[in-house]
């Protein structure tokens, strides 16, 4: 009797762990944007010269992910909202915030006011 109640608990646990693996919480957005995005171009907002650099974004649907600009990693924290895309980059010192847009797997960032003529523009295409 006592194995009995035992194997049923056990059982009852493990059923219930199944049931939670299988309720996924992650916005389906999140997960469409997730993958890997190629930097295509850097550029300075109201400036027509594009700066050709090595850059590239990887993102998790869970909202975490990483930046790599010419060797250097940066943890990143993101959220999308609509087309409406912001993001935390951490590395030494205080975060950078950027806003932009995702759109048909195209991403525009700004890390600054995207009015202001010297805020940086970046430019991503998903693979």
């Amino acid at each position: 009797m006592k194995y009995a109640r035992l194997v049923s608990l056990l059982l009852a646990v493990a059923l219930l762990g199944v049931l939670f693996a299988a309720c996924d919480t992650t916005d389906p957005a999140m997960k469409a944007a997730a993958g890997t995005y190629v930097g295509e171009y850097t550029k300075l907002v109201g400036d027509e010269t594009k700066t050709e650099e090595s850059f590239q974004l990887t993102l998790k649907a869970d909202g975490t992910g990483v930046q790599e600009r010419e060797g250097i990693r940066f943890n990143v924290t993101w959220t999308l909202e609509g087309e409406n895309f912001t993001m935390t980059e951490t590395f030494i010192g205080d975060p950078v915030e950027y806003t932009g847009t995702l759109k048909d797997g195209k991403l525009h960032l700004y890390n600054g006011d995207p009015e202001y003529i010297f805020t940086r523009e970046y430019f991503y295409t998903k693979q």
